[in-house]
C-alpha cells in the first residue's frame, strides 16, 4: 500500500513537471516572458496571439 501511494506520489509530480516546463517553454517562445511571474492579463494577451496564430 505503502509503495502505491509513494508511485502515485512520484508519478504525479513527474507529470506536473513535464506540464510546468511545456506551459513555461510556451508562453516563453510564444510572448518572451514567464507564466509564473506574469500578470493575468499579459497571459491573457498572449493566448490571443498564440489564437491568431491558430487561426491563419
Amino acid at each position: 500500500m505503502k509503495k502505491s501511494l509513494l508511485l502515485a506520489a512520484g508519478v504525479a509530480m513527474a507529470g506536473f513537471g513535464v506540464w510546468s516546463l511545456y506551459v513555461a517553454s510556451r508562453y516563453q517562445a510564444l510572448c518572451e516572458l514567464s507564466y509564473f511571474s506574469a500578470s493575468a492579463a499579459e497571459i491573457k494577451l498572449c493566448d490571443e496571439r498564440a489564437s491568431e496564430l491558430r487561426g491563419r
